[in-house]
């Protein structure tokens, strides 16, 4: 039966950085503390972030230029490309494509572009889902290249009560029947009600009379909303997605060698471990200091870091696992 692999997996970090102590000061974080005695400025373990004033499509292209030179796959063998950011990239809206820039500067001519982008940090999961199924149906369809560009406005790298945001962009690239890193299964489970927790107002949402500012580009959160319809189901929600999967492949946790989850917070990575019942052996942890998150891009960067630090070694099974803005909760398993 076809399966589809990883062939390999790449990101780009800006090199300048920025103090997440600055950061605070300039965007007026609140002193204080959250449920459970944790304070957000003491507690978040983010030292300090990358930051950069470049479109997010040139991380983007770095990151895509990366990950098809370790591949070894050639511009005109990509039939595929997928733009997985979650967040407002060059230019605001879907008219625009992300993706056929990319295709356009990388000589992908063979290539049909297009964007799975909805999922906020879980888009990686939704891109993965998507083109794997694609994939598998389409005989025409045998490599592709998949990738994401973030970067936030200069005084919106805060997600209070959540994390800190860092610049960067990441890329993957998919084969048929490839051998390296198969993936196993994708799962993904969404609640519709809570869309519009986290929310980046634009244009059309001002109020009257207000005037036009980057703040309508900002990052904002309902906390009402959030503390009452995500605080509640959140890790339940994570064992329940990844249950679903692991039932689907007739497998259980103790089949899981390693485990990759986002950069958010100390509190938050945890209380994962403590949930489910893992040591620090087995998720990795150890970018959230010096880098904080990168919305999706999470994932990959993650899966990368960890490849090259021999956690992650041939033939062990891997639950890349997040959440994401809209709202959803997904799980991969992948058998590297």
């Amino acid at each position: 039966m076809d399966h589809v692999g990883i062939l390999a997996e790449a990101f780009y970090l800006p090199p300048d950085k920025k103090r997440v102590e600055d950061v605070f000061r300039d965007e007026s974080v609140p002193f204080g503390t959250l449920s459970k005695n944790i304070d957000f400025q003491r507690d978040i373990g983010i030292e300090d972030i990358h930051v950069t004033s470049d479109l997010p499509s040139v991380l983007a292209l770095e990151a895509a230029k990366r990950a098809l030179d370790q591949s070894g796959v050639s511009a005109e063998e990509i039939d595929l490309v997928v733009d997985f950011t979650s967040i407002p990239e060059d230019y605001v809206g879907p008219t625009w494509s992300a993706a056929g820039l990319v295709q356009q500067e990388l000589g992908l001519v063979n290539a049909f572009s297009t964007a799975v982008n909805t999922g906020g940090c879980a888009s990686y999961h939704l891109a993965l889902k998507s083109v794997m199924a694609l994939m598998l149906c389409d005989d025409d369809v045998e490599t592709a290249l998949l990738f994401a560009g973030d970067r936030t406005p200069d005084l919106n790298k805060t997600y209070y009560p959540i994390t800190v945001a860092s610049d960067g962009g990441s890329a993957l690239v998919l084969r048929k029947n490839a051998d390296r890193a198969r993936i196993l299964e994708v799962e993904t489970i969404s609640i519709g009600r809570l869309h519009d927790v986290w929310y980046v107002p634009g244009l059309q949402n001002r109020e009257p009379n207000e005037e036009v500012s980057e703040k309508l580009l900002h990052m904002y959160a309902k906390m009402d909303k959030f503390n009452e319809g995500v605080i509640p189901i959140n890790f339940r929600m994570f064992g329940k997605v990844m249950d679903r999967l692991l039932k689907k492949l007739d497998l259980t946790h103790d089949d899981v060698d390693y485990y990759i989850y986002p950069t958010f917070s100390t509190w938050d990575q945890a209380y994962f471990m403590k949930k489910f019942g893992l040591t620090p052996d087995k998720v990795y942890t150890s970018a959230l200091k010096h880098r904080g998150h990168v919305q999706e891009s999470d994932m990959v960067i993650n899966y990368a870091e960890a490849v090259e630090q021999g956690l992650i070694k041939p033939g062990d099974t891997v639950m890349v696992v997040s959440n994401g803005a809209g709202f959803a909760w997904s799980a991969a398993l992948i058998r590297h």
